[in-house]
C-alpha cells in the first residue's frame, strides 16, 4: 500500500509540472523512504539479495493512473498552447473594442457566420461546387481556388472530405471593414489521384481565416496556417 500511494505522488508531480499550476504544490518531504527511522544498528540484520519485483493489482492500478494522468498532462498542455496565442489575441480585441465604446460588436452573433461558411466552404470544395464558392470567398481567392481545382481535375487529382467538424472558432482582430478569426478543425482528408490514396489524414488542424466585408456581405478572402500568424 506504500508504494501504491508513492507512485501516486509521483503521478501528482508529473501532472503538475506538464499542466499550468493553479494551486502550489504540497511539500511532501516526509513519510517517502518507508521506515527510514527505525534505530535498527546492527547491519547484520539487513540483506543483501536484491529486491524481487512482484506484480500486483496495486501496481497494476498504480501504472494505469500514471499513464492517464501524464497522457491527459500533455493532451492538456498541448490544448492550451495551441490556443494560448489566440485567446491572448482576443482578449485584446475585446479590450479595444470596449475601450471605443463599440456596441455594434456581437461576436455570438459573428462566430455562427463564421461557423456557416466554415462548413459551407468546407462542403463546397469538396464537392468542387464553384457556383457556392463563388458566393462565399472574395474575388481574388476565388481565382486561385479555381486555378487549383482545375489544374488538379487536369492531373486526376481529388481531394475528399468527410467528418467535417469545427472544434473551435473566435474572432482575434476586428477592422473597419474586416476580421481575422481562429479556425481551429477537424476531418478526414484524403489526396486521391486515379484510384490511390496518396495522402489520408484524420488530424486536428489550426488555421487563421480573413473575412471581408462588401456591399453589406461577407466573403473569405484569406487562409493563413497557424504557424504563419
Amino acid at each position: 500500500m506504500k508504494k501504491l500511494i508513492r507512485c501516486l505522488f509521483i503521478v501528482l508531480i508529473l501532472c503538475f509540472s506538464v499542466s499550468p499550476v493553479y494551486a502550489r504544490a504540497g511539500g511532501g518531504g516526509g513519510g517517502s523512504s518507508g521506515g527510514g527511522g527505525g534505530g535498527s544498528g546492527s547491519p547484520s540484520h539487513h540483506s543483501s539479495s536484491p529486491v524481487r519485483y512482484v506484480d500486483t493489482p496495486e501496481r497494476r492500478i498504480a501504472s494505469l493512473i500514471t499513464f492517464s494522468f501524464i497522457s491527459y498532462g500533455f493532451s492538456y498542455m498541448k490544448k492550451y498552447r495551441r490556443r494560448y496565442k489566440a485567446i491572448s489575441m482576443h482578449k485584446d480585441v475585446k479590450r479595444g473594442l470596449a475601450e471605443k465604446n463599440n456596441s455594434s460588436f456581437d461576436e455570438k452573433k459573428m462566430n455562427e457566420v463564421v461557423a456557416d461558411y466554415y462548413y459551407t466552404i468546407q462542403n463546397a470544395w469538396n464537392d468542387r461546387d464553384m457556383d457556392i464558392l463563388k458566393q462565399c470567398l472574395s474575388q481574388s481567392l476565388y481565382d486561385q481556388w479555381k486555378t487549383k481545382l482545375n489544374w488538379w481535375e487536369y492531373e486526376g487529382i481529388r481531394n475528399e472530405l468527410s467528418d467535417i467538424r469545427l472544434l473551435k472558432t473566435m474572432v482575434v482582430e476586428v477592422g473597419d471593414d474586416y476580421f481575422w478569426s481562429y479556425i481551429e478543425g477537424k476531418m478526414r482528408d484524403r489526396m486521391i489521384k486515379g484510384n490511390e490514396v496518396t495522402q489520408d489524414n484524420k488530424g486536428m488542424f489550426v488555421e487563421y481565416w480573413r473575412f471581408i466585408v462588401e456591399e453589406d456581405r461577407i466573403y473569405l478572402d484569406e487562409i493563413r496556417q497557424e504557424d504563419e500568424v
